[in-house]
């Protein structure tokens, strides 16, 4: 998915998230903000975002854990003329679960999650450019990224 944007060339780029009580049927997730470029990320997979979770290269500018129902937001330095893309590691993606935010960046971005995707409509700017393919995702063992991330049992009920 592709955000549009109209704005001044920024060095921080301030991400809101507003995820539903069922986003993610009910268990925290991972958010990855990170530069790109514009053609590789239409060609990048669900697993290879995953894999930079477990080992972040140098386009990884955060990680976050999201939390079911907990809007938060993160001001986030990004370089000059840069694309970013912010993804959502949901355990069942049925839909968008990125988005391309192309340079120059606005001050800020806004998404509103729903149980297993990023809502997109004409109210957000937002459009899917691909879909995730699911069995690639049901293959990655989330359970681990959650082990990193420190997420007990306790964090997940």
């Amino acid at each position: 998915m592709a955000l549009l944007a109209s704005g001044c060339a920024s060095n921080h780029i301030t991400v809101h998230v507003k995820p539903s009580a069922g986003t993610n049927q009910g268990r925290p997730m991972y958010m990855v903000v990170r530069t790109v470029d514009s053609k590789k990320y239409l060609s990048e997979t669900y697993t290879d975002v995953v894999a930079k979770v477990v080992t972040p290269d140098d386009s990884v500018l955060e990680t976050s854990v999201v939390y079911p129902g907990a809007e938060k937001s993160l001001k986030i330095k990004v370089p000059e003329e840069s694309a970013v893309a912010v993804s959502f590691l949901f355990t069942a993606p049925d839909g968008a679960w990125q988005a391309l935010v192309d340079a120059p960046l606005p001050g800020s971005v806004n998404f509103e999650l729903l149980e297993s995707r990023i809502k997109t409509s004409a109210n957000t700017g937002a459009k899917p450019v691909a879909k995730v393919d699911t069995k690639a995702a049901k293959d990655v063992k989330l359970d681990d990224l959650e082990k990193k991330a420190g997420l007990g049992k306790k964090d997940k009920e």
